[in-house]
């Protein structure tokens, strides 16, 4: 449970400075979300669990970071594309 709550509150931070720069941030559903990679669609996946989580399996393409250091990097993500944090 307090791992969950780290974990939403990172998002939310990285959701925040994100929409500073889109103002579309919204949720994707899984289905809808494989549904656009399948498609081609310009997606950008962002897994924030951590080295042990990544090691039990994570979508194609996606790239990997950690919560602790989302914040520090997102100036480092795209901004031509739709991020999907996972």
């Amino acid at each position: 449970m307090r791992r969950s709550m780290c974990v939403l509150a990172t998002l939310a931070m990285a959701t925040a400075a994100w929409a500073q720069r889109s103002a579309t941030a919204r949720e994707t559903a899984a289905d809808e979300l494989k549904a656009k990679l399948d498609r081609g669609e310009k997606v950008l996946v962002i897994d924030v669990r951590t080295d042990e989580e990544v090691k039990s399996g994570s979508i194609p393409g996606a790239i990997h970071i950690p919560t602790d250091q989302l914040e520090a990097r997102m100036k480092d993500v795209p901004r031509d594309v739709a991020l999907v944090f996972t």
